[in-house]
């Protein structure tokens, strides 16, 4: 009942002058728990919009080794039609195409694809450096490429 009492007593103003002061220490306060913590924030950001980059890359070599290999098993279809699908698609995705590597496989035997017989299984597999497609750095990865899903189709005639 005592304490009723004495906060009767304090004035207006008095009260006004105390919220004023803790809400001044809260901004303090926040403002020193955000410079603590930003920069952890922005390294979380940062990691996030890299691997949705590596993601990307990675359909889209997917999507490329997926169309080249349909290129590949059509009649009269040499390698240079393959790798230029291939090229067509990483440009057009903004990738860049100097250090790509494609391997195109007849039945398991690295040669043109243009020597395939009917059934024969045609494989293709593109890689490209990390050190291409990431935007900040490539330093917390283990892997030195991104390759695609090694994609196989038939050649029907």
């Amino acid at each position: 009942m005592q304490t009723i009492c004495i906060l009767r007593s304090i004035g207006p103003a008095a009260r006004r002058r105390r919220r004023t002061r803790a809400a001044g220490a809260r901004k303090g306060i926040a403002a020193v728990e955000f410079a603590v913590l930003a920069p952890c924030l922005a390294v979380l950001l940062l990691g996030m919009f890299e691997m949705s980059r590596g993601i990307m890359v990675k359909e889209v070599l997917n999507d490329a080794a997926r169309r080249a290999c349909r290129v590949g098993v059509l009649p009269n279809k040499a390698n240079s039609d393959v790798t230029a699908t291939i090229t067509n698609i990483l440009t057009d995705n903004n990738l860049p195409t100097t250090h790509v590597t494609t391997t195109i496989q007849v039945n398991g035997v690295t040669v043109d694809c243009s020597t395939a017989q009917q059934s024969d299984k045609i494989t293709v597999k593109i890689s490209i450096p990390t050190s291409d497609t990431f935007w900040i750095s490539t330093y917390f990865l283990k892997s030195t490429s991104l390759e695609s899903d090694s994609i196989t189709m038939m050649r029907q005639d």
